[in-house]
């Protein structure tokens, strides 16, 4: 028998090859497009998803369906010792407190992680944590690790307020006036939530603002640097070599699934940075 399984949830942008390279479990959570309930990767493809959204499908999303995430649990630990389950930031959905509770019946088997994470760092770290296990670091370990040592920061420049409006982080009357006034609003993801860093007056301009701000950090080398993108390629492509030059790092170029889309939709780029593990 295994010692550990590593699992994840779909906030963690891992397609169904990758996942099966990278060998980490992936919980595919639902997404709810104009009332009916899809599985992410499963019932519909990355592809198919952005152009579901460009035609102007409604789309919400939703905390893993409980018996599948149970199921999920008992099938792997047919295999394996224990479960290290790295799910979505807590801040950013309910997964985590869920399945926090769930794990209680697990006698310890099941060790939830509150990482804090999502996108590319929330894959990064599930990476990293198998390293540390394959280094003889105990399950528990790796939690504590993870939980004491784990931190993102990303500026989201989204293309449309429609999105934003769609995906409920903006109000339609503030979506109206903003696109009147022709702004580009600049998030952040720190801490696990989402709030706004900044907000300019044209895409060119937010893009410039984000990569002053992320760049602005000592010691770069301490950290795994990457672009995160939704049907952007070309242009994260060229900011991520524009953020090269800035701290003389390499720069991963990764794609954004549709969980995280659904609420930043289709032409999104991010620009960020994760703590490497030790």
């Amino acid at each position: 028998m295994k010692k550990y399984v590593v699992m994840t949830d779909s906030g963690a942008d891992i397609s169904l090859s990758e996942e099966r390279q990278l060998d980490i479990k992936v919980v595919r959570l639902p997404l709810i497009m104009n009332q009916k309930t899809v599985i992410e990767e499963i019932g519909i493809n990355r592809e198919d998803f952005i152009q579901a959204m460009k035609s102007g499908d409604t789309v919400k999303t939703a905390q893993p369906i409980v018996g599948d995430l149970l199921t999920m649990w008992d099938e792997n630990l047919k295999e394996a010792e224990k479960i290290l389950y790295i799910p979505l930031s807590c801040g950013l959905s309910g997964s985590y407190q869920s399945a926090k509770v769930l794990s209680e019946s697990y006698a310890g088997r099941v060790v939830v992680v509150d990482a804090k994470l999502v996108c590319y760092p929330l894959q990064y770290v599930c990476v990293q944590a198998k390293r540390l296990l394959e280094e003889g670091r105990s399950v528990e370990e790796v939690k504590d690790i993870i939980e004491s040592q784990a931190m993102m920061f990303a500026a989201l420049i989204p293309s449309s307020l429609e999105y934003l409006k769609r995906g409920g982080r903006m109000s339609s009357a503030a979506a109206a006036l903003g696109s009147l006034l022709k702004i580009t609003p600049i998030l952040k993801v720190e801490n696990g939530s989402i709030d706004v860093l900044d907000k300019v007056r044209t895409h060119k301009k937010a893009i410039d603002t984000a990569l002053t701000v992320v760049s602005a950090i000592a010691h770069p080398q301490e950290y795994q640097w990457y672009i995160v993108e939704a049907d952007a390629m070309d242009l994260a492509n060229e900011v991520a070599l524009r953020l090269e030059t800035l701290i003389n790092q390499p720069v991963v170029v990764r794609p954004i699934h549709p969980i995280i889309m659904a609420h930043t939709g289709p032409g999104t780029i991010g620009i960020g940075y994760t703590r490497i593990l030790k």
